[in-house]
């Protein structure tokens, strides 16, 4: 089978390897489906260290199921999670399941951009096989997991009825809070980006108010819509230079999101004065639980939340490698898919 792999830094390959072999507890997807992310890019550029498995956006269909499985059969439509937590250390007592020891730890095998992978016992006990609606299209299956995760971050940010809301960053995740904002708030969203394609998406999906941060002050223009500023900053991309426009737009006493993954070793000068003295709160949030990912199946499924739309461009795995390429140099990109 074809399978996509990381050899080092800025070296994607896809190479011919033997289909994963199941055992007790295990389950072998085809992949029918599966998103570029933002993190494969930067893994591939080395920003997030070393090495790393590509590919964790999948749908698939099961192929094939360990002898003592016996709530799923193969043909069933599924979206696989790849980390699961322990469920019963500290972190994930106190609701904190993405910092568990044992988050990374788990994954498929070899990887999400695989004609095949196999999902271990252990990633199969804790729920993250997760059924697929027929209503919904591998490709929608592709992208709950980053919904899930923006699913999780709009949560922990608490968002108010009347919160106005700035996002930054106007890719796939960033397009889907702004719908999930729009559930939460009766309040202005404003979005910035620096692609009109996405700028032109946003406004689609329901922002009141879209910002080209290349050609206007955002902070300048955010003040403009909200007096004082805006209640929540959310930073949807791992650029640590957008935390300017958050910082600079954000009221007294107002929240700061960070979602996107910054590159290892990413630092941001920051007014620790000013920071103590306009009372700003600084969150983060990281990844999603199987719970979040049923969650965002629901909002799919009920039409809630618009995803289909995301979907700029697709290339056929033996091509997953231009599609990397592609999804990073793009201006016109959105959503990257690797089909089957």
């Amino acid at each position: 089978m074809l399978a996509c792999f990381l050899d080092a830094p800025k070296r994607v390959a896809v190479r011919d390897v033997p289909i994963p072999k199941i055992a007790r507890g295990d389950i072998l997807v085809k992949m029918e489906a599966s998103g570029v992310c933002g993190t494969d890019l930067e893994k591939i550029d080395g920003q997030l260290g070393p090495g790393g498995i590509l590919g964790h956006e999948v749908s698939g269909t099961i192929e094939k199921i360990a002898d003592d499985i016996t709530d799923y059969k193969p043909g069933e439509r599924v979206v696989a999670h790849h980390h699961v937590p322990c469920y019963h250390c500290s972190d994930c007592y106190n609701g904190n399941f993405t910092l568990c020891l044992e988050f990374k730890k788990t994954n498929i095998e070899p990887c999400g951009f695989a004609e095949y992978f196999r999902v271990p016992e252990i990633n199969v006990a804790r729920g993250a096989v997760v059924p697929l609606p027929p209503k919904l299209s591998f490709e929608e299956g592709a992208m709950i997991e980053p919904t899930a995760c923006c699913i999780r971050a709009i949560r922990r940010a608490n968002v108010q009825r009347s919160d106005n809301v700035l996002v930054v960053g106007l890719g796939p995740t960033g397009l889907t809070q702004i719908q999930l904002l729009r559930q939460a708030t009766t309040g202005k969203i404003i979005a910035s980006d620096i692609i009109d394609a996405r700028l032109g998406l946003g406004k689609k999906l329901s922002a009141d108010h879209t910002l080209n941060a290349l050609t206007e002050d955002v902070p300048a223009q955010v003040r403009e819509i909200a007096r004082e500023g805006v209640d929540l900053a959310v930073v949807s991309t791992g650029n640590e230079k957008a935390l300017n426009q958050a910082f600079s737009s954000v009221r007294k006493g107002g929240r700061i999101l960070l979602f996107g993954a910054p590159a290892q070793g990413a630092s941001y000068q920051l007014n620790v004065s000013d920071l103590f003295s306009r009372q700003i709160t600084i969150l983060s949030s990281y990844s999603c639980v199987e719970s979040e990912m049923g969650e965002a199946i629901k909002l799919v499924a009920e039409k809630r939340l618009d995803l289909a739309s995301l979907v700029s461009h697709r290339f056929k795995l033996k091509d997953a490698e231009k599609a990397m390429e592609f999804a990073k140099t793009s201006k016109t990109a959105i959503k990257t898919i690797v089909v089957s």
